[in-house]
């Protein structure tokens, strides 16, 4: 290995200062891997480059030098200039190839070398998910399987390659674990193109029925206490999306449950409750006639069984028909269930959902019905199901105000234990919820696009000393890596392999 520098005085068992010999100034490079050899205690340390400086004894920052009144000086003397640098340490070397815990400070005068190549040193990590390799010495930095679980985040601003590093670690996933991976591609352009056998598109998809109510309630306002649209939504799907049937459902039902105190016919939802919660909803729903007309027909009768004023269904079939018509078009053509999505999954490993083809509440409201299935299916067997959650653009599921972020915070919190990992690619992690943030265990961060996304990063991770400087040098497809699934426990910088 080639000699760069020196240790200064000062070192630590964290940090060791080092002045870089004058033939080395354009070796020495911020986040290049170096060895430190000292000899007085015979222990190799592995470290990385950071904060290069230039310095010049004769010309303090904050002192007046001569060369402010004779501008000729400061081309001579240049050979006293020299340059210093910093060595985070990661750990000790051993004859082994494995790493220990630094506790001694290098000694100073051990010489520092640059690490080019993975044969330069015998470094020793345990076998992963490799998904890139350290920029200057192309020493792959696996990413360790036991991680999965315990949630990943991957953020950048545009450009920086987000969604190429998560398809290296799909493809990695699949290669070499017997996880599932399901994927919610927001724009339909990043993940689509590169499984387009494996893609469903999200309005294929029919939504739960919960997913149905809270949808339109947010369309009318619905207040939890008049219920009014939700026991519609009951009875239209018992009837098949027959208004008919509703009605001399409700007049010989009240005959046999009676009418309530104020002469209400809420008596007669008792029976079409009871037969709704003996059938299978999935089912019941792809047999329904989906007609905003005929809904709002089925809403009037209800709403009329439940004492509603005689404004009440009149407003709501004014909101529906102005802002829920294309959502009742849509569930027409849908006739995937969340159960034959999962059912897909389990057979073919990976599945892409393209979220574009649906609006905005729509595609929280499909995260929300799939990932809250699989929380289902543990709570049924409570067994473990292996599976990898990719969400794209998850400030828009995993921010505090978002339809979605009830169901991916438990999965941030408990999908540990049942083998239920995140991968959240995003540009902002400033806009996830506090919940979500404190259970991301592992980062990938590459140019941000708020001061504020860095100081939370800082607040969750050790980043070793890295800056915004640092991070605002980064190029295309450039991510530290950090946290729990980093085999080193220090943040170093990889360039993402091409997919």
């Amino acid at each position: 290995m080639k000699p760069i520098g020196v240790v200064a005085s000062g070192s630590s068992a964290a940090i060791a200062p080092i002045q870089v010999y004058k033939q080395c100034e354009l070796d020495a490079k911020e986040e290049a891997f170096v060895v430190v050899k000292d000899e007085a205690k015979n222990l190799n340390y592995l470290g990385v480059l950071r904060n290069l400086r230039m310095q010049d004894p004769l010309l303090s920052p904050n002192l007046r030098s001569s060369v402010v009144d004779n501008p000729g000086l400061a081309r001579m003397g240049r050979e006293v200039v020299f340059e210093t640098s910093a060595v985070r340490i990661i750990g000790v070397l051993r004859e082994d190839g494995s790493l220990e815990p630094s506790t001694q400070p290098p000694t100073p005068r051990s010489e520092v070398y640059l690490v080019e190549s993975p044969s330069d040193v015998n470094l020793k990590l345990e076998k992963g998910l490799v998904v890139g390799s350290h920029k200057y010495s192309g020493i792959e930095i696996p990413l360790s399987p036991k991680s999965l679980p315990y949630h990943i985040g991957i953020v950048g601003a545009t450009g920086t390659g987000k969604s190429r590093l998560a398809i290296a670690l799909i493809k990695e996933v699949l290669a070499n674990t017997d996880w599932k991976v399901l994927v919610f591609d927001h724009s339909g352009l990043d993940y689509k193109p590169y499984f387009p056998d494996k893609a469903v598109s999200a309005d294929e998809v029919l939504p739960d029925v919960e997913d149905i109510y809270n949808h339109l309630a947010n369309i009318v306002k619905e207040r939890e206490e008049d219920a009014y649209l939700f026991y519609t939504l009951i009875a239209y799907i018992v009837a098949g999306g027959d208004p008919g049937a509703v009605k001399s459902r409700l007049q010989s039902e009240v005959r046999q449950f009676g009418r309530r105190e104020g002469g209400t016919d809420e008596g007669g939802l008792e029976g079409i409750i009871s037969e709704f919660l003996s059938t299978n909803p999935e089912e019941a729903l792809k047999h329904v006639n989906w007609d905003l007309a005929k809904f709002g027909e089925v809403l009037s009768s209800v709403a009329k069984a439940l004492g509603a004023k005689k404004t009440t269904p009149a407003k709501y079939r004014v909101k529906l028909a102005s802002k829920a018509r294309g959502f009742f078009e849509s569930l027409k053509r849908r006739r995937l269930s969340v159960g034959e999505l999962l059912g897909r999954l389990d057979k073919e490993r990976v599945l892409v959902v393209d979220l574009s083809t649906v609006d905005y509440e729509e595609r929280a409201s499909i995260l929300n019905a799939v990932l809250g299935r699989l929380w289902d299916r543990i709570d049924e067997t409570k067994t473990p199901v292996n599976t990898l959650v990719v969400v794209d653009e998850a400030h828009n599921y995993a921010c505090r105000e978002c339809g979605s972020v009830d169901i991916i915070e438990r999965t941030a919190r408990e999908g540990r234990k049942w083998g239920l990992g995140l991968v959240l690619v995003s540009q902002r992690v400033v806009d996830f919820s506090t919940w979500v943030r404190n259970n991301i265990n592992t980062y990938f961060f590459s140019r941000l696009q708020t001061p504020g996304d860095l100081q939370n990063l800082q607040g969750d991770l050790d980043l070793g000393g890295i800056t915004q400087e640092n991070i605002a040098l980064l190029r295309e497809r450039e991510f530290y890596f950090a946290g729990l699934g980093n085999p080193l426990r220090h943040p170093v910088l990889i360039k993402v392999k091409t997919v």
